[in-house]
């Protein structure tokens, strides 16, 4: 029996060099949002006239250049109503007597706790001045639900998002025989995964006080998108398709999605860069139907619809390519026999 042939050490030392790099980009891709975080245009509303909101925000262009972008609500009714519609993530109440934040950890907990740390250091410089302590009351206008303060349960979920649409089309690009069965299994689906997603975050985690029919409608959308993209890119260019699929999801969209914090936390302009992808624009549309009565999601509602019919489309070509190499491999080989 003869020996297989040694692979070349340069060929060695190459996958070896491969590897490194791949799993260097994997870690910068998932490290570099988080160990650069800050707030990067966060809007906030200050409650009180035009000269208040202009006030405030030169105080915290000074001490964090470019950070928020502030406007100015009448009255608290108009600031919680600004928040409820997702137009800002809080707000400030400034008065002699004490400052109020206006929060929504349902929007983002890190931008509630930045605002309250906020509101705490302007009743400190108050109190100095005063010569007396200065309240601060915080009013979270849209809470998190009590099982889960912190939103653990919704920022781990856009794992399982960007790796259900993957995992969704590897499924029946690679195991699914016939185009109109893979587009029977890519139509059902998403659904059933959706469903099963939000009945965990809804029931088993208690991460989400929504409606479960939202919430799952919003996850099916996602998984729909992103799966249909990839299905449509594998379709079209085989394997290499999958691969490029998997990283637009993966290593580029579930980073920048904004989910464990908020898109205006990322690096300028990655986190707005984030909402035209799947993963980001699917988190966003999941917190907005969980917690907002759906308000903010008229552009990422867009963003998926765009990537599913891309997929589609993508799809679609790589059908018709496929059935004219079919036809055009069926027609050699009678030639081939006659000859």
């Amino acid at each position: 029996m003869a020996t297989p042939e040694k692979t070349p050490i340069g060929r060695v030392i190459g996958l070896s060099a491969a590897l490194a790099l791949i799993v260097g980009l994997i870690t910068l891709a998932f490290a570099w949002p988080s160990s650069d975080m800050g707030p990067h245009e966060v809007p906030i509303a200050v409650v009180g006239p035009d000269e208040a909101a202009a006030q405030v925000q030169d105080q915290l262009d000074e001490a964090e250049p470019g950070g928020f972008d502030v406007t100015a609500a009448a009255d608290a009714d108009e600031a919680r109503a600004l928040i409820e519609d997702r137009e800002v993530y809080a707000a400030l109440q400034i008065a002699p007597d004490g400052v109020t934040a206006y929060t929504a950890t349902a929007a983002s907990p890190t931008v509630a706790r930045l605002v309250t740390g906020i509101a705490d250091q302007i009743a400190a410089q108050m109190g100095q001045a005063a010569g007396q302590p200065v309240e601060v009351t915080v009013d979270d206008v849209v809470a998190l639900p009590a099982d889960d303060p912190n939103g653990a349960g919704l920022a781990a979920s856009a794992l399982p998002m960007a790796m259900g649409g993957i995992i969704i089309a590897a499924l029946i690009g690679l195991s699914v025989r016939g185009t109109g069965r893979q587009v029977a299994a890519a139509v059902l689906a998403p659904p059933a995964v959706g469903a099963g997603v939000a009945a965990i975050l809804l029931y088993v985690l208690e991460s989400i006080d929504g409606d479960f029919w939202p919430v799952a409608g919003a996850l099916t959308l996602t998984m729909a998108a992103s799966s249909w993209t990839i299905l449509g890119l594998l379709k079209l260019l085989g394997r290499a398709g999958l691969a490029l699929g998997a990283v637009i999801v993966m290593l580029v969209g579930n980073p920048l999605s904004g989910m464990t914090a908020a898109p205006e936390l990322l690096p300028a302009p990655w986190g707005a860069f984030g909402q035209f992808l799947t993963p980001g624009a699917g988190g966003t549309l999941v917190r907005s139907v969980a917690y907002f009565d759906g308000a903010g999601s008229n552009a990422v509602l867009l963003t998926l619809a765009a990537w599913l019919a891309a997929g589609a489309v993508l799809f679609t070509v790589g059908a018709v390519v496929a059935k004219a190499r079919a036809v055009g491999a069926e027609e050699r080989e009678p030639a081939a026999a006659a000859a």
